[in-house]
């Protein structure tokens, strides 16, 4: 029994033309044990199960099999079946990780790191720090006072830093750490946290 979804990909039907092409039919088979089935699906629809085999670490035709499976148990057109499974659980999933694209969720995460760090906004704000950047602040300027009183300024422009600082990539940025009238000189690795709704620099002392 093949395990490869047949026909031809990304190949509009006629009648398509024109159509995004997210939204262009694209006909396939699939053998099951039940039989031979044949799919029309929008392109989006067949990039949704490959996404979603993907993250389930299976094959995409598993995948398609197993609803075809459960649309025998709903006995609904099995186009629609499969459409609406796509979209719950993409749904699901996009739930499941709404938490982490809540304000300043992603950047508590990463300061979850046994490493000083801090994170300021595009005004140069300190908006987080992480105990570990307490305790180093109060033994660098012997001071035990509020570190939210603390201003950092950078050796490069933020707005640098924002525009220069690719997803997945740091860069080295000498930072002065003031509190009331002690100064403080160090070294830190900057990086921007992805998908967040406005962007953050992330700072992890180095020295």
């Amino acid at each position: 029994m093949s395990d490869s979804l047949e026909g031809q990909e990304g190949q509009p039907e006629a009648g398509a033309e024109g159509a995004a092409d997210w939204a262009v039919p694209v006909f396939r088979t699939i053998n099951t044990p039940s039989g031979r089935h044949a799919l029309r699906l929008e392109a989006a629809f067949w990039d949704g199960l490959a996404r979603l085999a993907q993250h389930e670490g299976r094959k995409t035709t598993d995948l398609v099999r197993e609803l075809v499976v459960l649309d025998r148990g709903v006995g609904a057109n099995l186009s629609s079946t499969i459409r609406s499974a796509v979209v719950k659980r993409l749904l699901d999933r996009d739930a499941a990780l709404a938490p982490l694209t809540a304000p300043l969720a992603l950047v508590k995460l990463m300061q979850l790191a046994p490493l000083p760090s801090f994170a300021l906004n595009r005004a140069k704000t300190l908006v987080r720090v992480n105990e570990e950047f307490v305790r180093y602040l109060r033994n660098a300027l012997s001071k035990t006072g509020p570190v939210e009183k603390a201003q950092l300024k950078l050796d490069q422009a933020a707005e640098t830093l924002f525009a220069e600082i690719a997803p997945g990539t740091a860069v080295e940025c000498g930072i002065s750490i003031r509190l009331d009238n002690h100064e403080h000189r160090t070294q830190a690795r900057i990086v921007i946290p992805p998908a967040l709704s406005h962007p953050i620099l992330v700072g992890f002392i180095s020295h």
